[in-house]
Order: C-alpha cells, then sequence, then structure tokens
C-alpha cells in the first residue's frame, strides 16, 4: 500500500489543487455577487496566501533561495504584479460576466496556450518521437 500511495500522490495532489481552484472560483463569484470589490477580493486572497505559505517557504527554501539583491527584488516584484495581479485582476473581472465554471475552463487552457506560445516563439523544442513531447501535443489538442 505503501508504494502505491507514494506513486497515486501526485496525481491526488493534482485532483487536490482542481477541487481547490474550483472552490475558489465558486467563492470569489460569490463574494462578487454580493458586492465585494475585485479589487478588495484579490488583497485577501494574497494576504492569505501570503500569511499561510510564507513560513514554509523561509523554513524549507532556507538553503536554495537567492540572496536578496535589489535586482532578485525586483524581478520578484514585476513576476508579482504582471502575473499573479494582473491574471487574477482579469480573471475576476470576466467573472462579473461569464459563470465560474467558464473561468475555470479558461484558466485551465492556459497551460497549453503557454506551450502553443513557446513551440511558436522557438522557446520549446518540438522533438515528436519523445514521449513527454508527444503527451504535451496530446494535451495541447485535448484542452
Amino acid at each position: 500500500m505503501g508504494a502505491w500511495m507514494r506513486n497515486a500522490k501526485p496525481y491526488l495532489l493534482l485532483v487536490a489543487v482542481q477541487f481547490g481552484s474550483a472552490g475558489m472560483f465558486i467563492f470569489a463569484m460569490d463574494a462578487i455577487a454580493k458586492g465585494m470589490s475585485h479589487y478588495v477580493f484579490i488583497v485577501y486572497r494574497n494576504a492569505i496566501a501570503s500569511v499561510t505559505l510564507a513560513p514554509f517557504a523561509f523554513l524549507l527554501e532556507k538553503k536554495v533561495r537567492p540572496k536578496m539583491t535589489v535586482r532578485v527584488f525586483v524581478e520578484i516584484m514585476a513576476l508579482a504584479f504582471f502575473e499573479i495581479i494582473l491574471d487574477q485582476c482579469f480573471a475576476l473581472l470576466g467573472m462579473k460576466y461569464t459563470s465560474a465554471s467558464f473561468l475555470s475552463a479558461v484558466m485551465n487552457s492556459a497551460p497549453s496556450i503557454t506551450f502553443l506560445l513557446a513551440v511558436i516563439l522557438r522557446m520549446e523544442r518540438m522533438k515528436i518521437k519523445e514521449v513527454a513531447c508527444q503527451a504535451k501535443v496530446i494535451g495541447t489538442v485535448v484542452t
């Protein structure tokens, strides 16, 4: 049973993440429908995530994180603004006009779009004989 659980752990975690995402979309839709500003929701969501994850990051990643320089700090802030904040802002803004299930489907297609852009911009090499590449292509087509 131990080996089965060890092998199944990544798949179980993926399912748990999908349930968590769906729950968050439903919760966000309800909060926005009751009048909460999507900007306020983003602040609350990121504050809770920071308070929850920061202790784990400090304890578990202490030896592998880079030294905090001005450049690293600017990169972190740019990534936080352009990826996380704008992504959440546009997603929650779009939620006003669509449903949580539509938003969930669109958000789940993001890896496929990223893969397509990486192939088009030649950042990803297509070696179609490799199993990993075949899996990426099949996943992109299915999505």
